[in-house]
């Protein structure tokens, strides 16, 4: 499969739109026509980004970043069905454990290939490098089986989970930019602290926001 330049330029653009747009709904007043457009942008806006991060490591290769693509595709559905009530939303929800069960298998089986391939790395990765993937997917999978299974979540716990798979994908987004892509900063920029900084206030306002659903979320509006 080739990889054409237009995906790649479109790729980096649309990154660009998702982080933009997320910092703007994590901004913005909850429930907010602000933050709900902003947050539409941001679904959108990663949904491509995951699309066309697929196509990109299926063209080079790279099986690592396939599962990357995948959790941050299910973690930007997942979360906004949770915001959600419709059937569209309610089916997303029911099907969101096989989903993350498949990753769980799929990264093992991905860990399997990686220790049969020449010096033991698939791709400069080790084995352990897709079990943790996959520990971490069967963590998702237990939320997601445990949510699916619940009569009726409370409007805290919705939006609790609708905080924290929003703040998912876009962590991976500002990883992947900062620490994958950040050629394009200029080089005064290129440095630990620097490149550290957005990444860890993505975790800073998804625990924020997480805590604050669970506590307030009743009356949030």
């Amino acid at each position: 499969m080739s990889e054409p330049h237009l995906v790649a330029a479109g790729h980096f653009l649309v990154g660009g739109v998702s982080i933009l747009a997320g910092l703007v709904a994590f901004a913005a007043p909850k429930g907010r026509p602000v933050h709900r457009a902003a947050g539409a942008v941001f679904t959108v806006s990663m949904l491509i980004l995951c699309a066309s991060g697929l196509w990109m490591s299926l063209a080079r290769g790279i099986l690592f970043t396939v599962f990357l693509a995948w959790i941050a595709a299910h973690a930007v559905t997942s979360g906004w069905a949770a915001a959600n009530t419709g059937p569209l939303a309610r089916w997303i929800t029911r099907l969101a454990a096989l989903s993350s069960f498949s990753l769980v298998a799929s990264a093992l089986a991905g860990g399997v290939v990686a220790g049969q391939a020449p010096g033991g790395a698939l791709n400069g990765l080790t084995p352990p490098a897709f079990f943790g993937l996959a520990g971490f997917a069967l963590l998702l999978a237990v939320f997601d089986l445990a949510f699916s299974r619940a009569r009726a979540p409370s409007r805290g716990r919705r939006l609790a989970r609708h905080a924290g798979r929003m703040g998912l994908s876009m962590f991976l987004a500002t990883g992947i930019f900062f620490f994958g892509n950040n050629h394009v900063l200029p080089e005064v920029m290129r440095t630990g602290p620097i490149l550290s900084a957005p990444v860890l206030l993505v975790l800073a306002l998804t625990a924020f926001h997480m805590a604050r659903a669970r506590l307030f979320g009743a009356r949030t509006a």
